[in-house]
């Protein structure tokens, strides 16, 4: 299965690009575009297309955050699995830009295979180059990342 991010209604509006733009810029990671190779893609009617460095062994599947322009398969962009590879970092605060650009809305969500610890670098990211998170907003998009994360229940003697 692989580590996933699941992101369903989320879009590349010219503001989550804007966002998407500060997260890369300042990045630790090297960002390409897709299949690890060349730039990557920031346009509003096609969204926001990148991964991590294929040559440096850091990319695995191609992050695809939709724009205006509806996609041949509307479901196939709308998950990601990154194996906690490094570029995972500027997709998680990716998404934390277009999460909260919607919360108002009914629009999309955002899920993962992860805990929202996992998330820490991605909010981290996102803080640094975008804005801190309010309070309500972090506590959003915890519930919405932790709703799927899988739980392992206490273990302990059988009374």
């Amino acid at each position: 299965m692989g580590y996933t991010h699941y992101f369903p209604g989320l879009t590349a509006t010219a503001e989550v690009i804007a966002d998407a733009r500060k997260i890369i810029a300042a990045s630790p990671v090297t960002i390409c575009g897709p299949k690890g190779q060349g730039l990557p893609i920031l346009d509003e009617a096609d969204g926001i297309r990148l991964n991590g460095f294929e040559a440096a062994g850091e990319a695995y599947d191609t992050f695809h955050l939709g724009g205006t322009k509806a996609p041949p398969y509307p479901d196939m962009w709308t998950f990601c699995k990154t194996e906690e590879k490094p570029y995972d970092v500027v997709v998680t605060a990716i998404l934390i830009a277009a999460a909260v650009r919607s919360l108002n809305t009914s629009m999309g969500t955002v899920r993962s295979d992860g805990r929202w610890d996992n998330w820490a670098a991605g909010v981290e990211l996102f803080e640094k180059a975008v804005r801190p998170l309010t309070e309500d907003e972090r506590i959003a998009l915890e519930l919405d990342v932790e709703s799927m994360s899988p739980r392992s229940e206490p273990s302990g003697p059988e009374a």
